[in-house]
């Protein structure tokens, strides 16, 4: 078992745990998976047991407060100051074995080594409750741009959260 750096060879497992793990009004498409994944490799990171991927974290260098549309390309910025976690998913067939605890960490180190200041993510699907337990909070005061932007996930299930 071990947290890898993906590459677009891998999309066509990420995708099978992506279906597995969301509704399919927040699967987003095997292409722009393929473009977050050639844009920032060093991280987006699959947790492989025995060649099969467990779990997956599509992340990138972003600004706080800037949170990107479902199913968009990652934005690219000159200057950053947290790691956003865009889409973190462990398979069904890997609950309960400390995979995301351990994407999480691997994230949380990268940050520090591009020193960045903060993780930033939007919760969806009720998953406000684990990234809460996890260090992250709620964010309510973002602009209504941005929430145009989060609303494009569902607005009554997703919420930008943040961790220092």
């Amino acid at each position: 078992m071990s947290v890898s750096t993906l590459s677009v060879i891998d999309v066509p497992q990420l995708m099978l745990v992506q279906q597995n793990c969301y509704s399919e009004d927040l699967v987003e498409s095997a292409t722009v998976m393929a473009n977050r994944i050639s844009t920032f490799s060093h991280t987006c990171w699959g947790y492989f047991v025995d060649q099969q991927m467990a779990g997956y974290l599509l992340a990138y260098p972003s600004v706080l407060g800037s949170i990107t549309p479902l199913a968009a390309a990652f934005p690219v910025y000159s200057h950053t100051n947290c790691l956003y976690l865009h889409d973190m998913a462990i398979s069904s067939d890997f609950r309960g074995q400390s995979l995301a605890p351990a994407l999480l960490a691997h994230a949380s180190m990268e940050a520090e080594k591009l020193g960045l200041e903060a993780l930033a993510l939007v919760a969806v699907q009720g998953a406000e409750g684990y990234w809460a337990k996890q260090g992250f909070a709620k964010v309510t005061n973002i602009s209504a741009e941005q929430q145009a932007i989060l609303d494009t996930y569902l607005p009554e299930i997703a919420c930008y959260m943040v961790k220092a």
